[in-house]
């Protein structure tokens, strides 16, 4: 069995301590995750605040194109019971909706 490498730059966590500054240079510089070190193990990985939200995006992207291709399947799929408005919300479905000019949506 082969050892992974790791690619990314490392660092031990006495240099976040000393200068936690500099990791995050080192990450923006790098474009990559930092991994930080202790005793030998890797203790997490540091990331610039614009790394992380941009992790956190790509992440909310995929949760909703996985919910979309769940719906798509769903829909493919034949013999589907499906129901009526009424038959989900109830007598509420026949009833005439009252706008709120005024609740801040518009």
């Amino acid at each position: 069995m082969a050892l992974k490498t790791i690619q990314n730059k490392t660092v031990s966590i006495s240099d976040v301590k000393r200068s936690p500054t500099d990791v995050f240079r080192e990450a923006k510089e790098s474009n990559a995750g930092v991994y930080v070190f202790n005793r030998g193990e890797i203790a997490g990985v540091m990331l610039t605040k614009e790394q992380y939200n941009g992790l956190n995006e790509e992440v909310s992207v995929l949760y909703e194109r996985i919910i979309e291709m769940e719906a798509a399947e769903r829909l493919l799929k034949e013999n589907v019971k499906t129901l009526t408005d009424l038959e989900v919300r109830g007598a509420i479905a026949e009833e005439m909706p009252v706008i709120d000019e005024n609740d801040g949506w518009e």
